[in-house]
């Protein structure tokens, strides 16, 4: 008996021993699957994102659910080096960080030079080693509550695009483990970078296309008003092919056109503008609304690239008032009198594109003095989960509300549609609103 309890005691005994051992490799196995998660979580939601800032929002919230973590920055570069963009969570509004952080001629870490000069990451323990090789960060630091830092390159096939830097509220001993999960998340996030840059240069290129194809003036006629209004899709859309115009013919009538092409980005941009440029062509020949419409439909099936479209033609003379239109699938036309809104909606024909040898009908009629007449893209009415006969009565009201309260004429009217029917929130499409009061 003695013999086994002097068993079980040096049993204890060793295992008193193993037991700061075993602790510390539980406590880095712990470590090592927290980091492994936190990658996996910004992995997964990097994959979804499409503009810088985007990127910048999942590396702030994976540095937040760092506790310990008070501060997160990128600076990014433009080809020659030059900063291009700075942006940092938490957005402090202290004259020491705007001034030395964000105005400066080289913003963001004071050792982003040096992270440029050699690629490689800086890791500072405390604040000591930082100060020493920049003094004049000093009020930053105390004012963000900054201790420990790690500086990374942001590398994208061996050229460094930007830096980011962390900043801890306490040392940090930045183990091995711990190092290489920050390069790898630095990395992480560079490829994610590079792709929504790619994405923002490719938008703008498109959008600044597309508001170069459409009219940058509208015709001015005698006791006739006409407002246009263009707004993009979202950050998170691609352009799409939304467009409008309006001519004067030779005999002073008024030609009208909006339309959509189907799909987004510059194979839609660049079919807008062939329809666009191909219906003002046959406007000013004099072809009728239900002609050009039915040309267009046979370019687009000439094409054979199953390119789709909807489209709306138009002509008003403005001394009778007399609106003929055609419609090829597109959203109705809104009437608007001192009494009424109503929609003007016959469907001539299909979109334009479906349906060889089919020829557009038009209709006319003779509208009421001081009528206002819109005529928009679906980007203006359809939401998802949204019915689009919920959606056009929501437009209808809020134009003849509009109509009532608008003392500034058509501009007040559209800028008042675009606000309280389209909304402020992220648009899904790109929406066209083309609106004519007639005499």
């Amino acid at each position: 008996m003695e013999a086994s309890g002097g068993d079980v005691s040096t049993e204890a005994s060793a295992e008193q021993a193993r037991t700061p051992t075993s602790n510390k490799l539980i406590s880095s196995l712990s470590q090592a699957l927290v980091r492994s998660r936190r990658l996996l979580a910004a992995t997964s939601a990097l994959g979804t994102v499409l503009t810088v800032d985007d990127v910048a929002d999942v590396a702030f919230r994976t540095a937040a659910a760092d506790a310990a973590v008070t501060f997160a920055g990128f600076v990014l570069f433009n080809d020659d080096g030059s900063p291009s963009r700075v942006l940092a969570w938490p957005t402090l509004n202290q004259p020491v960080f705007t001034d030395i952080w964000v105005r400066a001629r080289n913003p963001g870490p004071a050792a982003a030079g040096e992270i440029l000069r050699t690629g490689r990451p800086r890791f500072d323990p405390t604040r000591t080693t930082y100060l020493t090789d920049y003094p004049d960060r000093r009020e930053v630091f105390a004012a963000i509550g900054i201790d420990a830092t790690a500086t990374l390159p942001l590398i994208v096939s061996g050229r460094i695009i930007g830096v980011l830097s962390l900043g801890w509220s306490t040392p940090r001993p930045f183990d091995e483990g711990e190092r290489a999960y920050l390069r790898t998340l630095a990395s992480v996030y560079a490829q994610a970078v590079e792709r929504a840059t790619l994405h923002e240069r490719q938008r703008s290129i498109v959008e600044t296309l597309q508001r170069a194809i459409l009219p940058r003036t509208l015709p001015d006629l005698p006791g006739m008003d006409i407002v246009a209004r263009y707004l993009p899709a979202g950050p998170d859309a691609d352009i799409g092919g939304d467009w409008y115009d309006a001519a004067v013919r030779h005999d002073g009538t008024l030609t009208l056109v909006i339309g959509d092409v189907g799909g987004h980005g510059l194979p839609a941009v660049s079919a807008m503008a062939e329809l666009r440029h191909a219906a003002r062509a046959y406007a000013l020949e004099g072809r009728s609304p239900a002609a050009i419409t039915t040309q267009l439909s046979a370019n687009l099936l000439t094409a054979q690239d199953d390119t789709l479209a909807t489209a709306i033609v138009a002509t008003l003379a403005s001394s009778t008032r007399r609106l003929t239109w055609s419609c090829a699938g597109h959203p109705p036309p809104l009437l608007l009198t001192e009494t009424d809104a109503r929609y003007l909606d016959d469907v001539h024909g299909p979109m334009l594109g479906v349906e060889p040898g089919h020829r557009y009908g038009q209709r006319t009629i003779t509208l009421p003095p001081a009528s206002r007449l819109l005529f928009y893209s679906d980007g203006l009415v359809e939401r998802r989960d949204v019915s689009l006969t919920d959606r056009l009565e929501t437009l209808a009201a809020a134009a003849a509300t509009g109509l009532t309260a608008s003392t500034g004429g058509l501009d007040e009217l559209c800028d008042r549609l675009v606000t309280d029917v389209a909304g402020s929130a992220a648009r899904e499409d790109d929406l066209c609103l083309l609106a004519i009061r007639s005499p």
